[in-house]
């Protein structure tokens, strides 16, 4: 566990969690709106960071400022119901996508599709949770939740594979050694 808190580590979660803060959607302390960062911040932890405390520690971060944010205005608040938890297998199916491609040296064709892959995986299964267990569309079953959401996926995927063509350079660059380096100097 300290490892993970390890001060080699402390400058990439406290930069993600300035991401989480910066991006995420729909709360009160943006300003303006830049695309949600959420789903590629649980990728960037699994690739460089892969703890599943980590992983719990980061879902309660974005349910505090989801709840947060609803309470605060509640028109913030349509998302937090039953399909919100949805957002679990979510996370988790991005934070396992990270891991993946840790595990393995791959280019940049294979993080390409590993990364579109789980990106549709995230969009269906949040979306099908939502439309589903929200209580707000009926009772519609998989497909139908798909069709209704699908119109959404073009807004979800392109912010989310650009934030995630930002992370592969980043990797590839090895980045995060090059502010290992740094601080340590310091």
């Amino acid at each position: 566990m300290m490892q993970v808190f390890s001060k080699n580590n402390l400058l990439l979660i406290s930069f993600l969690v300035f991401l989480i803060f910066l991006t995420r959607g729909s709360h009160f302390l943006t300003e303006f709106s830049i695309p949600d960062a959420s789903l590629i911040v649980f990728l960037t932890l699994g690739l460089f960071i892969p703890s599943i405390l980590l992983f719990c520690l980061f879902f309660i971060l974005t349910a505090v400022i989801d709840f947060g944010s609803g309470f605060f205005d509640n028109s913030l608040a349509f998302c937090l119901t039953d399909g919100y938890w949805g957002l679990i297998p979510t996370y988790l199916a991005m934070f396992v996508t990270g891991k993946l491609i840790k595990n393995y040296d791959i280019k940049f064709n294979l993080f390409f599709v590993a990364l579109l892959l789980s990106i549709t995986l995230a969009f269906i299964i949040s979306t099908n949770t939502y439309y589903m267990f929200s209580d707000k569309f009926g009772s519609p079953s998989f497909f139908t939740s798909i069709q209704y959401g699908w119109n959404y996926f073009p807004a979800y995927l392109m912010p989310n594979l650009i934030y995630g063509m930002i992370v592969f350079t980043l990797y590839q660059l090895n980045l995060k050694n090059y502010f290992l380096k740094f601080i340590q100097r310091s």
